[in-house]
């Protein structure tokens, strides 16, 4: 199954430093099987992936025209916004066989947990806000869409962030 929004997608859109592409493909993996399903539901993000050029997928991928003639930028959008908000946590992170690390130099400084927090609040903000759009959108066409819930009572998901607490001996 290839994902939604690739990574030159991704630097279009929202972008990632490109030293970190190999790891782009995990995070967005991750986004789109967690989160992304818990915003459109199982069944309905499957019949997507499923059928992304099929003409009323792109427009749900890509952006199309509202009957008030606004518009939405398409679930890419969001995708790679929630994307974003994933990588500015993980990014600084590195596995190695003796565990955990993050790699300091003595010309940079780490941004503290909560300046990394606000960047990932603000990201799914911005995608969640746009989400809003496409669900109006989603309500309009949805004789298109056999999976989509019309409900428009349901609250939109909205991930929890965890701050990291550090303690000291």
């Amino acid at each position: 199954m290839a994902l939604l929004l690739n990574y030159s997608e991704q630097q279009t859109i929202k972008p990632i430093s490109q030293n970190n592409e190999a790891r782009y493909a995990q995070i967005a993996l991750e986004v789109e099987e967690f989160e992304v399903k818990k915003i459109l539901g199982v069944r309905f993000l499957q019949s997507i992936q499923a059928a992304p050029t099929s003409e009323y997928n792109s427009k749900l991928l890509n952006g199309d025209t509202l009957e008030d003639g606004s518009n939405h930028k398409g679930l890419k959008y969001v995708i790679a916004y929630l994307n974003y908000s994933r990588y500015v946590g993980e990014s600084y992170i590195k596995d190695t066989f003796t565990g955990f690390r993050k790699q300091t130099t003595e010309q940079s400084e780490y941004l503290s947990e909560g300046e990394i927090k606000r960047l990932q609040n603000l990201s799914r903000e911005i995608a969640l806000t746009e989400f809003d759009l496409i669900k109006e959108w989603l309500n309009e066409n949805t004789a298109n869409f056999e999976f989509w819930n019309s409900s428009s009572e349901k609250k939109a998901y909205t991930p929890r962030l965890y701050s990291v607490r550090k303690t000291e001996k």
